[in-house]
């Protein structure tokens, strides 16, 4: 496959035609407004789309970024998609220096041809055409331009002139030109803050934007796709690969995936089919069912991506992962759907954006999108959601990759309209119970067990599942860094996935813990939890903030102290409560030697007014100054 498009890449670039004209790319004529806090500057980005009928569509990009310093070499790549059925028609790529003059012309030989797929793939038809710029000076302006034709007008380019932060932007212009035949569908988002020129006439739309100032990374900001415009273009008449389609809405557009992707797919080995049958014999309760066939799928197989047949959206064979024992997100839940089928479990094939960050499928723009297929078993009223990639996490636990989101769920009639279970902050739970000594010297002798649930589950679990004991050794070491010469006697994990709990147990000693100041000594009080996160101050703050998903964590230490001093200082019960979370410490008397410390630090999800973020500073200093607190003794 790999000889066949390089063959195809050699004869359209022998034959290219350049199209480029003479521009000034002096970084010194460029505005100073756009410079300041830019790492680079887009001089311009222009997008020409036509489609001339349901099967044929051109797009034709010019694009010049001057880069103004290490930070901006992000724009250092040229990077164009083709497929079997997308042909790139012409290329150039031209890079200059701060002066403006013409210091290298790329030549045909040195893009690369490479898959578009991240690591782990086993084969590929999406590949691009790749070039990446080794800058020797700073600023230079990389400037290229691209035509591509492709049959695939399910897929029209998105609008999106502002890429990343720290980056100005003199011009962008988008113009989309279609046929007379077509319905074209315009979804346009986050205009209000900006000054954008839309001229429509008949079949054609035309978009600009300029002078637009950097934006300053702020910590903690909403994601970009939040607040930069974009414009998203859907034809109700397609084509995608091969198969023509029409949709006006979510459920005609799911009808269609269905029948073209999802069906005859699902085909399983007699021998199987009795097998699952037998594993579920006795067994009533369609969620017990259930349970053990996503058990069995996550001992039989293993994730690989695999992106073949209809642009990557139709699923391998169920036999085939059956006999192999691999496959992607789509082949894994089509494999998982199919044994369910067999035992008399429904299930549906469910698409969305899947990701740490929460993005949401476009309800009011209905096309094909999404990045990950997960599978949908509604039962009562209710929905259990099954991620099939992955060997280690618990039955219907989705958190942190596609928790939280709206999805489309695709069924024989159609598409449905669903959102995935959302954890709330008292489900996200780490719960420590430990104890610790101190002796006369300063010695600590300390053993605690970390439950954690909800995200905090994901979290823990893929710090460490799979890890060596000498990895292990040093995640802790890292995680308990507030103990110097710490020394650990026992490290155990284990993944309950009955109870949706990742287990931590840890045992150790340090000398030297405590702190000898003439005849006092001074014992910090939190050993295995400190808090030290406080977000970076901002002056002049422009953006909202967010923390996105809310947290609590709950510990409950007994402490021993050495029976030759005396207690001279214990610290105060504390309560903290804000509209971002709250924070409390206690102390419990036992008996002269002994005291129970519990701690409770709950921070809520939500998102903020820039006016407040120093107000959450505040609250975050206050966490770590009272992590900080020392019992104090006397000899």
């Amino acid at each position: 496959m790999k000889k066949n498009s390089l063959a195809v890449l050699c004869t359209f670039l022998i034959t290219c035609v350049v199209f480029s004209q003479s521009y000034n790319f002096n970084s010194s004529q460029l505005p100073e407004n756009l410079k300041v806090n830019a790492n680079a500057v887009v001089v311009f980005d222009d997008v020409f789309i036509e489609i001339q009928n349901q099967k044929l569509m051109t797009v034709k990009v010019k694009k010049a970024v001057t880069v103004l310093n290490k930070l901006g070499d992000k724009y250092r790549y040229v990077a164009v998609g083709f497929d079997k059925t997308t042909k790139i028609k012409n290329i150039e790529t031209i890079i200059y220096d701060d002066l403006g003059k013409e210091i290298k012309k790329v030549k045909n030989k040195e893009y690369k041809d490479v898959s578009q797929v991240a690591g782990g793939t086993l084969y590929a038809d999406n590949r691009m055409l790749y070039y990446e710029h080794t800058p020797t000076a700073y600023p230079y302006t990389i400037y290229y331009e691209y035509e591509i034709n492709s049959p695939n007008t399910a897929f029209i380019r998105k609008w999106n002139p502002i890429s990343f932060y720290s980056t100005g932007l003199l011009s962008a212009t988008y113009t989309i030109i279609y046929a007379n035949e077509l319905d074209l569908q315009v979804k346009e988002n986050n205009f209000e803050k900006f000054d954008i020129k839309k001229e429509v006439k008949e079949n054609k739309i035309l978009y600009t934007i300029s002078n637009i100032e950097p934006l300053k990374y702020e910590p903690l900001c909403p994601s970009l796709k939040k607040t930069r415009p974009s414009v998203q273009f859907v034809l109700n008449k397609f084509y995608a690969e091969g198969i023509t389609g029409e949709a006006n809405n979510w459920k005609e557009l799911g009808k269609w995936e269905h029948d073209n992707f999802y069906s005859g797919v699902g085909t399983l080995p007699e021998g199987t089919k009795i097998k699952m049958k037998q594993l579920v014999e006795g067994v009533n309760n369609p969620v017990e069912k259930a349970k053990i066939v996503y058990k069995y799928v996550q001992d039989k197989t293993r994730y690989i991506s695999v992106q073949v047949g209809i642009g990557g959206l139709r699923p391998m064979l169920a036999s085939d992962v059956d006999n192999l024992g691999y496959g992607d997100c789509k082949a894994l839940t089509n494999y998982t759907k199919s044994l369910l089928d067999v035992v008399g479990v429904k299930s549906y094939f469910t698409e969305l954006y899947g990701g740490y960050e929460k993005i949401n499928m476009d309800f009011n723009s209905p096309n094909i999108q999404g990045n990950h297929v997960i599978l949908n078993i509604p039962i009562e009223g209710d929905d259990i959601w099954l991620e099939c990639t992955s060997q280690e996490v618990p039955f219907g636990y989705i958190a942190n990759f596609t928790d939280d989101r709206d999805v489309i769920v695709v069924k024989p009639e159609g598409g449905v309209l669903k959102r995935t279970k959302k954890y709330e902050t008292t489900e996200n739970l780490q719960f420590s119970k430990g104890t610790y000594t101190i002796d006369s010297k300063g010695m600590i002798k300390a053993s605690v067990k970390i439950e954690s649930s909800g995200t905090q589950y994901n979290d823990n679990l893929k710090n460490a599942e799979g890890k060596t004991p000498k990895e292990l050794k040093e995640l802790f070491k890292e995680y308990l860094a507030n103990v110097n010469n710490i020394q650990f006697s026992n490290i155990s994990v284990f993944n309950n996935k009955k109870e949706v709990k990742y287990e931590e147990n840890l045992e150790f000693t340090a000398e030297d813990y405590a702190l000898f100041t003439g005849k006092q000594i001074l014992i910090p009080i939190n050993v295995f939890n400190k808090n030290s996160y406080v977000p970076k101050r901002v002056r002049n703050r422009k953006l909202p903030f967010e923390i996105s998903r809310g947290f609590i964590d709950v510990d409950e230490i007994e402490i021993k102290l050495p029976s030759t001093f005396l207690v001279e200082y214990i610290p105060e019960n504390i309560e903290l409560k804000t509209k971002f979370g709250t924070y409390s410490i206690e102390f419990t008397k036992v008996d002269e030697i002994t005291y129970r410390y519990k701690r409770t630090l709950q921070i809520e999800e939500g998102a903020f007014p820039k006016e407040e973020y120093d107000a959450y500073r505040k609250f975050r200093k206050k966490i770590k100054k009272y992590d900080n607190l020392k019992i104090i003794l006397n000899k």
